[in-house]
């Protein structure tokens, strides 16, 4: 019985010098106000990337790049030039319709409309 004690004396010294922290309580540091300042006033009220536009497009597919969620084909229009168009079972309206594309096919999608640097993009939502 006098060692279930001073084993259970033991242990609670233990918890409770363990769990006593030596830690400060963290000081709040005041925000610091940044300016910035632009030579040119339109410059800052241009958007940096164009809004997305719905587009349907129809083309040729040149190639696919297979990536770990789906693919991007490069598909060359007659009216528009080239797109990459990216290719998911995430982004379809209906999941169903994804399908792999093979070179020279002809196909026919809608989707969100973009430019990445002179690159036209297009986030495929459905296969028509």
């Amino acid at each position: 019985m006098k060692m279930y004690v001073q084993n259970l004396a033991l242990l609670s010294a233990v918890i409770a010098f363990g769990c006593n922290s030596n830690k400060t309580e963290p000081q709040a540091e005041e925000p610091q106000a940044q300016t910035v300042t632009t030579e040119d006033s339109t410059a800052a009220a241009t958007p940096i990337e164009e809004a997305k536009q719905t587009k349907t497009i129809e083309g040729t597919v040149k190639s696919t790049n297979h990536g770990k969620d789906g693919f991007t084909a490069k598909i060359e229009t007659k009216e528009d030039g080239v797109f990459q168009a990216t290719m998911s079972r995430a982004n379809l309206k209906n999941p169903k319709q994804y399908r792999e594309f093979n070179t020279n096919e002809i196909v026919k999608l809608t989707g969100d409309s973009w430019k990445m640097g002179e690159e036209n993009q297009l986030t495929v939502r459905e296969v028509n």
